[in-house]
């Protein structure tokens, strides 16, 4: 039976913890969801759950260990992307994306590398302003050393680790 899935790039404890922290503060003072810091490598991976592991093995086969480094912290329009924090697009990481996709034979919209720190619908200048307050630790740099399987719903709720695959 085919699901959606997607694929993460979830940060080491120690730089997950302090993210955690801002993500868990965000939701508790703005009443939105509280969620797991992530990068999402690809979304809404439509596959049984067999066939999706067996072509996360193939792909992180592919792949090195690689850096991600943030950059500003922004806003969009969208309800996932209320406000973010970009991450430093590099070749391993747009590679990674496009061997993702080309794996999965997913072809989805433009990837734009980020961390959401929070979800809503609320206006633009309340995005704007969260930005402002928003306060990460400095120089936030980690390896890429695993892929996490989550299932791709609405609720963060069910976002659950499904399987880990370890990049070497």
């Amino acid at each position: 039976m085919k699901n959606l899935y997607s694929l993460w790039i979830v940060p080491p404890i120690k730089i997950s913890e302090p993210l955690q922290e801002v993500i868990t503060n965000l939701s508790a003072k703005y009443g939105s969801p509280d969620f797991e810091p992530h990068i999402t490598l690809l979304g809404n991976i439509s596959s049984d759950l067999e066939s999706l592991k067996q072509k996360a093995g193939l792909l992180v086969s592919k792949l090195k260990p690689f850096p991600i480094s943030f950059s500003e912290v922004s806003f969009s329009t969208t309800y996932f992307q209320s406000v973010l924090v970009r991450v430093k697009a590099t070749a391993a990481l747009m590679n990674a994306n496009m061997l993702a996709k080309e794996t999965y034979r997913v072809d989805n919209n433009v990837f734009m590398p980020h961390m959401s720190l929070i979800y809503g619908n609320c206006d633009m200048k309340a995005r704007e302003k969260i930005v402002s307050e928003v306060v990460l630790p400095k120089n936030i740099l980690f390896e890429v050393s695993k892929l996490v399987v989550i299932p791709s719903t609405q609720n963060p709720n069910d976002w659950v680790h499904i399987a880990e695959f370890e990049i070497k």
